[in-house]
């Protein structure tokens, strides 16, 4: 093997790295050693494999050989997989068969420029997709994915019409111009057709960031609403007095009860120097009561917290909702909720831990830490829940923290810290 020969394939070793990594940008790849090695090993052909205009042994196997591996080594969906995989696989088989029929045609280059051609491609094609920033773990609904398959039929055909039907032995000046038109064609509609799937993701992150800031309004009107329900009917308590006064002694006894059954009538206690975290604290707290959980809350808030008052509702309102409902399904003696709370020396930091459904014997000693992904809510209508992790993360984000989860045998732990003094909004 000459020098020619080895720097060549040390080019094409290193396009099948750069287009393996454009591809973990856009989809999570299993930690698996083997399945890691099975995408490159799919991709390696994508890079190496000479795609000649009227050659019908080349395109199939390598197209087919790529999404096998890629189907097993990808996360996600199956037409989240097959969608993504047939656009990387056509994309790059396009360039192939541009590059291999017609500038080549026009070109005399060496062997070893081929694999220069790709690996400049692949790195294009990293760079472009790296800029974008996508979530890997992203998902559209299997409508879109179904939309976007459909929008690869036309470009799929064109590449595979012109390899595999089109006569080998026309090479003319005019007929590689007219395929090589169609190779460009086909390779501009693979990228519009990924730059749409990337711009539909981040409509979808958009339209999850206005429901959960709408949900988030919401509980804090509800919350302000109720504290205003709390400050009229105190404020009548004198009418209340008077008519107590005029009342027969049977329905007096009756009117009291029904009084004290008022949640208008509860107690506001005063967690800390937050007048928000307090209402939320003060209903959360007769939740648990209702739900016959334990409740511990240690609080150090000397004063008024400098976040929006709809976020700070969310933050701690659907923390203690998620710590009450991984509790509520165990015996009542199990449930526990331990809330920490501190802001000093310019931050934040908010500890939740529940009591949850203990590890099976053979992962007892377990721990998990939830990092990129959060955990499935456990309730069975996943479309209109599970938003409450989702929330706090976006508020988290919002005001430049951090959120960790982790669960350890019978405990989940949420703990998630603020900057108080850098409140900048992104």
């Amino acid at each position: 093997m000459g020098m020619y020969d080895i720097f060549s394939n040390l080019l094409g070793i290193l396009a099948t790295v750069v287009f393996y990594k454009s591809l973990s940008c856009l989809i999570e790849i299993r930690t698996e050693w083997w399945r890691r090695l099975l995408l490159l090993f799919g991709s390696w052909p994508l890079m190496f494999m000479v795609i000649f205009i009227g050659d019908i042994v080349n395109l199939p196997p390598t197209i087919l050989i790529f999404l096998f591996c890629f189907w097993n080594a990808g996360k996600g969906s199956g037409l989240k997989r097959l969608t993504i995989g047939l656009m990387f696989a056509s994309i790059m088989l396009a360039f192939n068969g541009l590059c291999d029929n017609c500038i080549d045609f026009f070109i005399d280059t060496w062997y070893i420029s081929r694999s220069m051609w790709r690996l400049g491609f692949a790195l294009l094609l990293y760079l472009g997709v790296r800029k974008q920033k996508s979530n890997r773990d992203f998902e559209l609904a299997p409508s879109l994915w179904k939309l976007l398959l459909m929008l690869c039929a036309a470009p799929l055909g064109i590449v595979f019409s012109l390899v595999l039907l089109t006569s080998p032995f026309i090479d003319s000046s005019t007929v590689i111009l007219s395929n090589m038109s169609l190779f460009i064609i086909a390779i501009f509609s693979f990228v519009g057709i990924l730059r749409a799937m990337i711009v539909l993701n981040r409509h979808q992150n958009l339209e999850r960031e206005i429901v959960l800031s709408e949900q988030n309004k919401k509980y804090y009107e509800a919350m302000e609403h109720q504290q205003f329900e709390i400050r009229r009917l105190k404020h009548d308590l004198a009418n209340h007095l008077q008519v107590l006064l005029a009342l027969p002694l049977e329905e007096k006894n009756n009117y009291i009860q029904k009084m004290i059954e008022n949640p208008a009538f509860d107690k506001v206690l005063s967690y800390s120097g937050d007048a928000t975290v307090n209402a939320v604290l003060t209903a959360k707290e007769s939740l648990m009561r209702q739900k016959e959980i334990q409740f511990y809350a240690k609080i150090d808030i000397p004063k008024e917290l400098p976040f929006e008052k709809p976020d700070i509702c969310a933050l701690f309102a659907n923390a203690l909702d998620n710590a009450a409902d991984g509790c509520a399904l165990l015996p009542t003696q199990k449930r526990q909720v331990e809330l920490t709370a501190r802001a000093a020396k310019g931050i934040l930091a908010v500890e939740i831990r529940n009591s949850c459904k203990e590890f099976d014997e053979e992962n007892k000693e377990k721990l998990i830490r939830y990092k990129d992904k959060l955990p499935k809510t456990t309730k069975t209508d996943s479309v209109n829940h599970g938003y409450g992790l989702k929330s706090i993360q976006e508020i988290v984000k919002k005001y430049h923290g951090n959120m960790e989860l982790k669960q350890e045998n019978e405990t989940f732990c949420l703990f998630c810290f603020l900057p108080v003094n850098r409140i900048t909004i992104c």
